[in-house]
């Protein structure tokens, strides 16, 4: 029995909608806390105008600013106080439309610059961030930071480590929810620029740092930094290679964010700093190449400060650097109230011919409806649809009918329509269910390694079902959950496949039907 797949067409049912799959995407941006006199909020305002079911009708734009920061920060940022986790929920809802999964969570520490331990009501505030995170179906990436502006304070290099050894338990222990914990800690925003203790110019201590981030995370786990010349400096300026890529070594474990993206020729000073070894271009080369095996981040200026970010080079930029997630906040008039770049996006077609011929990925069902009518799609949706991966199945082949414990194969293809691999390991399974019977068999296959920009890739599996197993008829599916124990049966954090089927309890149900005979 053989069965070939097509990719979700715009005009089916939700056809247009941001698949809501984890660890890939557009991402808002928050700073979390609920301890008065602490920074905390979202990036639009929340006196917003309700629907009658109490959602979110549309963000209404105002300026609440930090003082010292009001050229650097629009929108709303609320003391702890007033913050609250039904705040950043309704965020959320509201963007439930693009298949929000990821919010770029700030946890600023400036109260604890002194040199004082982190006290155990920060800690607790913390990891009830992290339970909400779980309760709400999403993921963070996550950044700690102590400066905001200018200032006259900030930690030192001991402070910063003292601090990150007191927060390893909880980073070890709610794993499950940090997508990636990005080396941060350093300067203004944690973005190593600016520190107080100029922290971005002792290399030494840059080792360190990334040496206990590492020690504090799990091994699967990864962290992001600023700029590609501080990794160049520290572990060579070859990029990472496929048989060291997933290993545990730093290089295999340090990705990159880019937060100024398309900021003029230079992304806002990402590339061709002063202390680089090798050129502007050789950097991005670099990035090119590492952005196959490691996760990938970046987001726009405020306003779109050095000019303005045009869709074509933005696909091509997010395409050849391999992205996983993008911030949507800057740029955009939800957030800013004047319009932006990301805007424009929204309101640009994209031609199918541009994306052939700069060998941009995208399936053949993306731009045709039923009657094979082209259908236009903006850029914006072009690029949330295509942000890290885009799994489509193509074919599967399994026998129609078998005996309960005698074995058969199974064959599973599909391709990989997106920028990237999946960031973070999960297992693979085939499932045949049949009522309240329910069997899974893992494939031998290590997802990080599903390439995006169209590879293919082909699961074949042998299996038995059990000799007590009931006789009748098995429905067959791709199931595609979280790695960690923790979310492994949380349907909302399994991967839906970019085809018109049937997605429940996590399973891709693939429409085919084993009938199995009594042993």
């Amino acid at each position: 029995m053989q069965k070939t797949f097509r990719g979700i067409r715009p005009d089916d049912w939700h056809g247009r909608m941001g698949l809501r799959n984890p660890e890939r995407g557009f991402r808002t941006e928050m700073y979390f806390s609920t301890i008065p006199g602490e920074v905390a909020g979202m990036c639009s305002c929340h006196h917003k105008r309700n629907k009658l079911d109490g959602r979110s009708e549309k963000p209404v734009f105002q300026n609440i600013d930090i003082p010292g920061v009001h050229h650097l920060i629009r929108g709303n940022r609320l003391d702890g106080i007033e913050f609250s986790h039904g705040q950043w929920q309704d965020e959320l809802d509201f963007f439930g439309y693009d298949g929000i999964t990821i919010m770029q969570s700030y946890c600023f520490l400036m109260r604890y610059n002194d040199g004082q331990n982190l006290p155990a009501r920060k800690l607790d505030d913390i990891e009830g961030f992290f339970l909400k995170l779980r309760e709400s179906k999403v993921k963070a990436l996550l950044r700690f930071a102590y400066e905001l502006s200018p200032t006259l304070t900030g930690p030192t290099a001991a402070t910063t480590l003292k601090h990150l050894s007191q927060l390893r338990p909880l980073l070890r222990k709610y794993s499950d929810v940090i997508y990636v914990l990005q080396c941060g800690f350093i300067g203004q925003f944690g973005e190593w620029h600016n520190s107080y203790h100029q922290l971005q110019r002792d290399q030494a201590f840059h080792g360190e740092l990334f040496a206990a981030v590492l020690e504090a995370l799990p091994p699967e786990r990864r962290t992001m930094v600023r700029y590609p010349v501080l990794k160049m400096n520290l572990y060579g300026s070859e990029p990472l290679r496929e048989d060291e890529a997933f290993t545990m070594t730093p290089r295999a474990r340090i990705g990159h964010f880019n937060d100024g993206f398309l900021a003029s020729k230079s992304h806002g000073g990402t590339f061709g700093r002063s202390d680089s070894l090798v050129s502007a271009d050789a950097e991005k080369d670099y990035l090119a190449q590492e952005g196959r095996f490691l996760p990938m981040d970046g987001e726009l200026f405020w306003r779109d400060l050095c000019g303005m970010a045009l869709p074509t080079e933005a696909t091509m930029h997010l395409a050849r650097w391999h992205y996983d997630t993008f911030g949507f906040v800057h740029g955009n008039s939800l957030f800013e109230g004047d319009k932006y770049s990301i805007d424009v996006w929204k309101v640009v077609p994209v031609d199918p011919m541009f994306l052939r011929d700069a060998n941009l990925p995208v399936s053949d069902s993306y731009f045709v409806d039923a009657h094979g009518q082209h259908v236009w799609r903006s850029y914006y949706e072009y690029i949330r649809d295509h942000l890290g991966y885009r799994l489509e199945l193509t074919r599967a082949e399994m026998p129609e009918q078998v005996q309960c414990g005698h074995p058969f194969d199974v064959t599973v293809e599909l391709v990989n329509c997106g920028f990237a691999s999946p960031v973070n390991p999960r297992p693979v399974f085939l499932v045949l269910r049949q009522g309240e019977a329910e069997y899974t068999f893992a494939f031998d296959t290590d997802i990080q390694r599903w390439a995006g920009h169209g590879a293919s890739q082909k699961l074949s599996l042998t299996v038995a079902l059990p000799k007590e197993a009931p006789a009748g008829s098995y429905a067959a599916g791709l199931w595609l959950p979280d790695g960690s124990g923790v979310l492994r049966n949380d349907h909302d954090y399994a991967i839906r496949c970019a085809n018109p089927l049937d997605f429940h309890s996590g399973v891709n149900w693939l429409g085919m039907k084993v009938i199995a005979q009594p042993a």
